[in-house]
């Protein structure tokens, strides 16, 4: 997992043969993760948001739960990895 862009909370990371882009934005009520997954240029699974529960999440710890969520979307066929 690689920083993208000059936003921060911007990452990219490339698994098998997609890309993984992973957004994280502080809000009022703590941190928010989402991902895409690209194949080439074409949006192969849009925006998915990410819960992040269970421990006091920091960018970088949204952004890998971000990660390990795209890889199980990706693993399991591009399922949708909230049902």
């Amino acid at each position: 997992m690689e920083p993208n862009g000059l936003d921060m909370g911007d990452y990219h990371e490339r698994y098998k043969e997609y890309d993984i882009e992973v957004a994280v934005e502080q809000v009022l009520t703590g941190v928010k993760a989402h991902f895409r997954i690209l194949s080439g240029a074409v949006v192969t699974l849009d925006w998915r948001l990410v819960h992040i529960d269970g421990f006091w999440s920091t960018e970088r710890a949204a952004a890998q739960a971000a990660i390990r969520a795209a890889r199980d979307a990706i693993d399991n066929g591009m399922s949708d990895p909230a049902k």
